[in-house]
This record gives structure tokens, sequence and C-alpha cells, in this order.
């Protein structure tokens, strides 16, 4: 059986008395993209950090194609584990071209060869033309795949992003993550991700790990974590939900709009997130449970509305197509039980 191209096991690490992770098992095949997802501040900068070298292990270990890399008093410096780097600031040497910007990481001595890598490095993420040229020259997104093409030129077994698209505006970051995908695929390099945005990380990973306080939470391809979130925690990770509230009893949970299946136990109290789209809005007032508009906001491809219960609980609902309704319009709701969660209410 093939070692994975990354594995850390049982790894813990502290800041002073800081916990940054705890007790985390994680594995990346090769060829695989992985993404650890999470808030600000849960840890996934630090096992990124730990698989890279940049922090010791304290406890637990690292593996790089099953080689250990990582333990309490063995550590193999960055330099020597064949890994490739992308952070968030581009990290481009100001003073050379692009060309030896990328070239900068090959060790090799055969100029023929070594040419050969960076042009080839260059032109899978498009910017062969730009060989010459100076990093302040090229516009930001210019930079970062620039920053890729570098990383990749060694051809490393494993390579590591660390947020490395949240420096770009909106438009310019879907464009990279296109050209980024299409050079990770090509290369077949096992790749590690880190990002705070659930969006990226169903774009890129082939799995995700959820992580929260230290812990992977939840761990699946990106359809399972949508589909089926395990806690509320992730549920509201991946958009925004609207929360009701009931008690489960013979295997469902009655709300204010309508009745989910759970797993729940009778008696047991349960919370129930419903994503906005799993809200059915029928503007022309059919059959569902009565509401009016508080608010609409057309967003090109969808309407996301704010919509007031009788007794005032307001729900978010997002809709296909460009709709205005007038503030106070009546609707009707329907729930998609499909797409509402029951958790316990803890």
């Amino acid at each position: 059986m093939t070692a994975p191209a990354l594995s850390l096991t049982g790894v813990t690490h502290d800041y002073g008395k800081v916990r940054a992770v705890a007790d985390l098992t994680l594995s990346v095949a090769s060829g695989e993209v992985v993404c650890l997802l999470g808030p600000s501040g849960c840890g996934k900068s630090t096992v990124l950090r730990l698989a890279a070298g940049l922090e010791e292990v304290q406890v637990g270990q690292v593996a790089i194609d099953g080689v250990v890399v990582g333990s309490p008093g063995a550590h193999v410096p960055p330099e020597s584990r064949n890994v490739g780097l992308v952070f968030q600031d581009f990290a481009l040497f100001p003073h050379l071209t692009i060309c030896n910007n990328v070239g900068f990481g090959i060790r090799s001595t055969d100029q023929d060869a070594r040419r050969s890598r960076i042009m080839a490095a260059l032109g899978d993420v498009g910017l062969a033309h730009a060989e010459q040229s100076f990093p302040h020259m090229l516009s930001g997104g210019e930079q970062q795949r620039v920053a890729l093409a570098r990383a990749l030129a060694p051809k490393p077994k494993l390579l590591l992003l660390d947020e490395p698209f949240s420096g770009l505006d909106t438009r310019l970051r879907e464009q990279v993550r296109d050209v980024t995908l299409e050079a990770l695929r090509k290369s077949g390099t096992a790749t590690l991700m880190v990002t705070h945005d659930a969006e990226e990380a169903m774009f890129m990973a082939d799995r995700i790990a959820m992580m929260r306080e230290g812990r992977i939470v939840q761990e699946g391809t990106p359809i399972d974590l949508y589909r089926h979130p395990t806690s509320l925690f992730v549920a509201a990770f991946f958009g925004e939900v609207n929360r009701l509230s009931g008690q489960a009893d013979g295997g469902q949970v009655a709300t204010r709009l309508g009745v989910v299946p759970t797993r729940l136990p009778s008696g047991a109290r349960a919370e129930v997130a419903v994503r906005p789209e799993a809200l059915k809005v029928d503007l022309s007032g059919g059959s569902g449970v009565p509401a009016r508009v508080v608010s609409a906001h057309p967003l090109g491809r969808s309407t996301r509305l704010v919509l007031a219960l009788d007794d005032g609980q307001r729900l978010r609902a997002r809709i296909w197509g460009l709709h205005q309704p007038a503030l106070d319009t009546p609707v009707t709701i329907a729930l998609d039980p499909a797409q509402a969660f029951v958790f316990p209410a803890d």
C-alpha cells in the first residue's frame, strides 16, 4: 500500500498556555487537494507550519511519503523536506526577474534542464511571456501565479498553500483559483491548503477537513459537508442558516414551517438549521406559512429576501431570478426538509 504524501498523526501543539492543535490526525494522498477550513484562530495555519517544518513537533509525528520528518526530538528542516510553499503575500524577490524568481528553488546545475522546468512552470500558469519582467510590473493576480509556479518548479512531493487568494479582489480571485487548480491537476502534486472561505474550499478541494478550536470536527468531500453537516457549527460555516426550535417526537420535529425528520429521541430539544435556499417562497401568496417581505436585495442570478412571520421572527430566503417585491408584500413559505438539519439544542 502506497504511503500518503503527507500524514500527521496524533499531533498536539501549544504556544505557551494556548493549545493551537489538539490530537490531530490527517493525511493527504498523492495528487489530492485537501483544504483545512475554519475560522481564524482554529489552528489550521499551525498545522500547515508543522507540515512545512516551520514549527517543531511537540507531540505526535509528521511524515512525508512515509518518511517521518517531524516528531518530538527529531526535526527535518523545511529546505530538506521537498515541500513547496505559497503564502498570501506572494514573497517574490523584487530584484529578480520572473524567470529567476521561478528558478530560485531548482537545484539542477544543468542550465538547459533548469530553463526547461522554469518555462514549463510559467507556461502552466499562463505567464511564459513575462519571464523577463520584474514582480512590480505584474498585477497581484499575476504575482500570485508566479508564486505558484515557483513552488511547483522544483517538483515537490507536497505543496502547502496558506490563504493564497485572500489578498486578491473577488473577480481576480476566481480567475487565479481556476489557473491554480488546473496547474495542480496537471502536476499531480499532493496539496494541503488553508482557507477560512467555505466557497473557496468547496471549489478547490477533493476533501475538506473542518477545524474548530484545534480539532477536526468533520472531514469529507465538499458535497458531504454541505449536505450532511454533523453540527450546527459546520452547517452555519457553509453559509447563513435560519434557526428554528422544536422538540423531537416520534422521529420528527415540528417547526413553524413544517415537519423535519430526525434521529433524536422523543422529548429531546432540537435546533433546526434551514438554509435560505430551502425556503420555497410564493410571491403570489399560494398555500404555505404566511409571511411578509421586510427587504429584498436582487443579487444578479438570485434575490435575497428577509421575511417576517406573524410572531415577528425573521427568516432569510434566496430565490432564483431578479425580484423586487414591495415592503410588506404578503407571501407564503414552504420548507424543503432535505435542506433542513436537526441538531441537539445544546
